[in-house]
């Protein structure tokens, strides 16, 4: 039986994203996963061996050579005959480390480029770090179409050994849990002081500049002076610091509710009215299609990654990237016409729940492993 591995830093980036991914590769072969455990998180993923490899999302050079040099010692001593990573900087050492082993199918996910938004140095070295990893890997897939057209013009990866599984993201959405629940709505809106005449807006993930929070708050507090009924729920962990200190939220007098991570996003999502995701940078925007799936219109920055997942004017609305003015005036839009966004919310619904189905995901990656291991053996054995 052939063995894969995924890498990733955080637990969590497995449990969310590849778990559906271990079952249906665990049916035909041996999937093992390596994370980093110190990152206490309650794991419920069908791999059949979970490893610890010291893999630190921030950049510290020791540390970095030391998880090196933990991978290196993992793939030896287990001779996988493939490895798959995702997130930048386990992918750019398992990249590494699988070359250095000649572990013979090596993949790696891009999931979004950190140095889309930085300038000068920084975005040339990073853009060379990915360039590196894409190097060492013998195939990459990217969670986007648009992504992918991204970094073939910035020259990071080759046409012939990337690809785009399905319409795109990482596993797709969960159909059977993201769905509209009218109980979950009531239940949340209850929780938090919620009525249902409230208009809520949602934002849902990690709290940081390049999320785009500090936008959404400044146009939110216009948008709360105009409508009443307007609420803005923020949940997810404050990466910032932003909220730290309660000023922020004090000063909207229970119009803005923050709420801290939640394993439920579903609940989240039922129990909004419109989504906000105005992101300086994302490879996909996988919160958009579980938002959809759920019924869920969204307003969202234009940029490559988010325009796969949201179509302009048919499942949702995109604003100019950075510019608060832009989605004051799209939240406007959907706070004041119900019509059209309940038009946008089934549309977008229909094609989640039709274009982004995990099950989707899942088979075309059995399908792509299928054939990597096939091409592998061919080079190993030319006619």
């Amino acid at each position: 039986m052939k063995r894969i591995v995924f890498v990733v830093a955080a637990p969590a980036t497995a449990e969310v994203f590849l778990s559906g991914h271990i079952a249906a590769l665990g049916e035909r072969y041996q999937v093992d996963l390596i994370a980093n455990l110190h990152q206490h998180y309650p794991l419920s993923l069908s791999a059949n061996n979970i490893i610890h490899a010291p893999i630190h999302r921030s950049i510290n050079v020791w540390l970095d050579f030391m998880a090196l040099v933990a991978l290196v010692r993992i793939f030896s001593n287990n001779r996988y005959d493939a490895v798959h990573s995702v997130t930048p900087k386990a992918g750019l050492l398992t990249m590494i480390a699988a070359w250095i082993t000649r572990v013979p199918v090596r993949n790696h996910t891009f999931t979004g480029q950190v140095w889309v938004t930085r300038t000068g140095l920084p975005r040339y070295l990073l853009r060379s770090l990915d360039k590196l990893l894409h190097s060492m890997s013998t195939h990459s897939l990217v969670d986007s179409h648009s992504q992918r057209n991204f970094l073939l013009t910035e020259q990071v990866i080759q046409r012939r050994k990337s690809s785009v599984l399905a319409n795109g993201s990482i596993s797709g959405v969960n159909v059977d849990r993201f769905k509209p629940d009218s109980e979950m709505r009531k239940i949340v809106r209850d929780k938090h002081g919620v009525s249902e005449n409230d208009f809520v807006f949602l934002f849902l993930g990690r709290i940081n500049a390049e999320k785009g929070v500090p936008e959404l708050v400044s146009a939110f507090r216009r948008i709360s002076e105009a409508y009443s009924e307007a609420k803005l729920l923020i949940v997810g962990e404050d990466e910032s610091g932003m909220f730290d200190d309660g000023s922020i939220v004090d000063s909207f007098t229970g119009k803005l509710i923050r709420v801290g991570c939640t394993s439920e996003p579903e609940a989240y999502f039922n129990a909004a009215d419109v989504f906000c995701l105005p992101s300086h940078r994302e490879g996909f925007g996988s919160v958009l299609i579980e938002a959809a799936a759920c019924g869920v219109a969204s307003v969202a920055s234009n940029i490559y990654g988010i325009s796969d997942a949201l179509v302009d004017n048919k499942t949702g609305l995109l604003h100019s990237v950075k510019c608060e003015e832009d989605l004051f005036a799209k939240m406007v839009v959907l706070i004041s016409n119900p019509l059209l966004r309940t038009q946008l919310a089934n549309a977008a619904m229909f094609r989640a729940r039709g274009d982004f189905s995990s099950s989707v995901l899942e088979q075309e990656l059995v399908e792509f492993y299928e054939k990597a291991f096939l091409d592998s053996e061919r080079a190993s054995y030319p006619c």
